[in-house]
């Protein structure tokens, strides 16, 4: 069978969550809901580009997301509504991370995208670790660490 990897997320008082494998779809639901809340909290749901695999980040009114297949996005998290939605290339397992006002992705063949956070999109700086990457990247003492095939990297 399948498993849903995404982790959720919660902020404004409600859960958003990706549906996971075949037909991904982000969603976001009320907290405090009994039983069948289909129709009393569903706040609303994002039919296409939702993660199967990484998890999501919101940061203000802002949920951002990258799927499976490399489609990043910047939604309205109160709304649903896209501010952006961009193809960054590659596949992408890893979940992006938030440091500074910049999302960091990293897609599985090592190429890091470094995307200014905000409603407006602009071109992501890019780098290549050049090594096979799935892991999420991590981050301590001032330091952003990225785990990939065969090293453990630390960038400060």
């Amino acid at each position: 069978g399948y498993s849903v990897v995404p982790r959720p997320v919660i902020g404004h008082g409600m859960v958003f969550f990706s549906t996971g494998f075949d037909h991904a779809k982000a969603m976001a639901v009320q907290l405090g809901g009994k039983g069948d809340i289909t129709d009393t909290h569903v706040k609303w749901i994002l039919p296409k580009g939702a993660p199967k695999t990484p998890s999501m980040i919101l940061d203000g009114d802002e949920l951002y997301m990258i799927s499976d297949g490399g489609i990043a996005s910047c939604i309205d998290a109160k709304t649903g509504k896209p501010h952006w939605s961009e193809r960054l290339g590659g596949s992408f397992s890893a979940s992006p991370i938030l440091v500074d006002g910049k999302l960091y992705c990293i897609n599985e063949t090592g190429d890091v995208f470094v995307v200014e956070a905000g409603k407006i999109f602009t071109k992501p700086e890019k780098k290549s670790l050049g090594e096979k990457t799935l892991a999420s990247p991590a981050v301590a003492d001032a330091a952003l660490f990225i785990r990939t095939a065969k090293h453990l990297w630390r960038f400060e």
